[in-house]
């Protein structure tokens, strides 16, 4: 009896084993819900490394070539492999509704807090769907006199996403046309009246056919009928990482637009942090492809896009965030917060602590 009893004890404990430690979302795959949350990796040890720059001054990096600090003037272009990157900074950007009221005077205070670049985002609850084209140029003019008043500039433009259904989860092709149309009047528009925005952020529907692999090829779809239009606008539709939607992961993101010329990412830190994914290695696998971020703290694993100040979740690597920006993507645009409700000149210290930081660790000598 108690020969049987010790075997089958041990297939006990195998069958019950310790069902905190998820796999993790993988190619494809929803990432874990609030029953079996991902555990947050550690912050790694700063790696020890002899050639590293020591504490202390500001003025030489590591390998004792001297820098100056200077600001990078944002560009679509990416950077050469191996381009020295010491002294680069992020112009830092900031979000703001197109609906916000009192416009205008929310464009001074961000100007006032030191920002120079913004982004728009356009939602159709503004009315946009039920205007006709003269009257939507009518609304996007007065903005641009009013951003060109407040001294800033137009890095970005967050597309409807009330209307992006032009990955058919509903299976209905013309619904799906009239999504691609629908969003192409409104770049046309844009690119018509905010004639300096080269970038625009691109919202996946909510929610996924199954098997997911049908949204990816939906999606696919209509960026090949999109993407043309833009590149023949000048401009780069950036698909975005999101939560509860398609395109969650980085591997169902590269799925996505591979082979797709001129389609970029914008890599949206919160929501990688809030499906559970690790926010460095998702940089990691956008590489050269990274054309804008969404930067906010959310908190990890728990799908709360709820887009909290920096400090406030537990995105804790923001200097290694900054520096894979630089170097491992040669990301060369804005270091945009997408915190529209945000207290400019709260966020604006928040983003010199993210650049003390990274000097401290990897400039400092």
């Amino acid at each position: 009896m108690k020969r049987l009893f010790l075997p089958l004890l041990s297939l006990l404990l195998l069958a019950c084993g310790d069902k905190n430690t998820p796999a993790g979302p993988n190619w494809g795959e929803i990432p874990p819900y609030e029953d079996e949350k991902p555990e947050k990796p550690e912050k790694p040890e700063e790696p020890k490394d002899d050639n590293k720059p020591d504490e202390g001054g500001n003025n030489e990096g590591g390998n004792g070539d001297q820098f100056t600090e200077r600001y990078i003037v944002p560009t679509t272009e990416v950077a050469p492999s191996g381009e020295n990157s010491l002294g680069l900074r992020y112009e830092p950007g900031i979000s703001i509704n197109i609906a916000t009221k009192n416009f205008a005077t929310r464009l001074s205070d961000i100007a006032a807090a030191g920002f120079k670049y913004i982004e728009i985002t356009i939602k159709h609850e503004f009315g946009l769907m039920n205007k006709s084209d003269d009257e939507v140029r009518e609304i996007f003019a007065e903005r641009q006199v009013a951003v060109d008043n407040a001294g800033l500039k137009l890095w970005s433009i967050h597309l409807p996403y009330e209307d992006a259904t032009w990955t058919n989860i509903g299976g209905s092709e013309s619904i799906r046309k009239q999504s691609v149309e629908n969003i192409m009047r409104v770049l046309r528009l844009c690119t018509e009246k905010f004639p300096e925005c080269k970038n625009f952020v691109l919202h996946a529907s909510k929610g996924t056919l199954s098997p997911r692999s049908k949204s990816v090829e939906q999606a696919r779809k209509s960026l090949q009928e999109m993407i043309p239009v833009a590149t023949s606008l000048g401009v780069r539709l950036c698909v975005e990482n999101l939560v509860g939607s398609l395109c969650p992961t980085p591997s169902e993101l590269t799925a996505t637009i591979n082979g797709i010329d001129n389609a970029w990412v914008t890599y949206d830190i919160g929501h990688a942090n809030c499906v559970g994914e690790d926010v460095i290695n998702f940089l990691e696998k956008i590489g050269p492809r990274l054309g804008t971020v969404h930067m906010h703290d959310t908190i990890f694993g728990s799908r709360k896009d709820d887009h909290r100040m920096i400090g406030e979740g537990n995105v804790d690597r923001w200097d290694e965030v900054y520096n894979a920006m630089l170097n491992t993507n040669g990301y060369r645009g804005v270091f945009l917060f997408e915190l529209s409700g945000a207290n400019t000149t709260q966020l604006m210290n928040k983003y010199k602590e993210i650049v003390e930081s990274y000097k401290k660790r990897y400039e400092a000598k």
